[in-house]
């Protein structure tokens, strides 16, 4: 069976539809709500829902932790081997979900992972990506390199995960770890745990249908905010220094890479000084991209 665990902070006014669309999941037994300290009537108005359905559990934090402890203290409640996350703001298309679940299981896929269509204004669309391919495969590529080159493609809320192939490590520890390497809270947890379990060759499938549906806003881990604070161009560079080393990427694959996040820089470089303290994720990213490049030169 399958475990949910729906993160939120004052998101009463979406979460009915999140949680509406886990129950209807017939392989999901369980639904995790971990509340990170809100101050609306999200606890009200959840506590409500549980009273008629028994699948929902609620949990609040005693203060704000952010989304990624969040979702660490509702993996401490699953009880199954397998689990799923979904942002309180999003929601999934439940028989897609019960088909990605079979083929993950069937599979014995350690992250098994589906696309995304995107809520705007004008109705639910289909999202492309250069990272997603034509047809459904497993373990028919390079995943870490794709990861690094493509941004992350692997939406986390359309990703069925084995518990059992990460609970050893991923923790608060872990996370807190990751704050303090990065020098500030890390915000894209999802995309740093997908490359770890890349990175560890684990067994990773794509199933090439629509799962899930993204309600994009400014305030989202990939909206406008989360770019002209510069985040998603130091976070990036961040993920690249942890994960490159004993790796070997063409110098093709160096300058794709290289030019996503430099593209990323350019955007926000006259807002944000060079003397704050992570740009120095972005120096290390360019100089282990030289270094490697030279590397490869050297070999031929």
């Amino acid at each position: 069976m399958l475990s949910i665990v729906i993160p939120s902070y004052n998101d009463a006014k979406n979460i009915p539809l999140a949680i509406a669309s886990a129950n209807q999941i017939k392989y999901v037994n369980e639904i995790i709500v971990v509340d990170d300290c809100s101050t609306d009537n999200t606890e009200c108005l959840v506590k409500e829902i549980l009273a008629n359905f028994k699948k929902v559990k609620y949990f609040k934090n005693s203060i704000n932790m952010g989304s990624g402890l969040t979702f660490l203290r509702g993996l401490e409640k699953i009880k199954n081997k397998y689990v799923l996350m979904l942002n309180s703001d999003d929601f999934f298309l439940p028989e897609a979900i019960d088909r990605l679940f079979e083929y993950t299981i069937n599979n014995r896929l350690d992250l098994g992972y589906g696309k995304m269509a995107i809520k705007k204004k004008t109705g639910i669309h289909r999202y492309t990506h250069p990272g997603y391919k034509n047809n459904s495969y497993i373990e028919n590529k390079n995943e870490l390199l794709d990861l690094l080159v493509f941004d992350m493609y692997i939406p986390s809320f359309g990703a069925i995960i084995n518990y059992n192939e990460i609970k050893k490590f991923y923790n608060i520890k872990y996370y807190e770890k990751l704050n303090y390497n990065f020098g500030k809270p890390f915000k894209a947890h999802d995309y740093d745990l997908f490359l770890n379990l890349a990175k560890k060759k684990k067994k990773i499938g794509f199933f090439n249908e629509i799962v899930c549906v993204w309600s994009k806003s400014e305030d989202s881990q990939s909206g406008l905010k989360y770019f002209e604070s510069g985040d998603a161009c130091f976070e990036s560079a961040f993920l690249f220094n942890k994960y490159f080393k004993n790796e070997s990427f063409s110098n093709n694959s160096l300058s794709s890479i290289e030019l996503r996040i430099k593209g990323k820089y350019n955007h926000i470089k006259k807002a944000i000084p060079k003397n704050v303290n992570i740009h120095k994720h972005y120096e290390t990213f360019l100089s282990n991209i030289e270094n490697m490049k030279k590397l490869n030169s050297v070999g031929k």
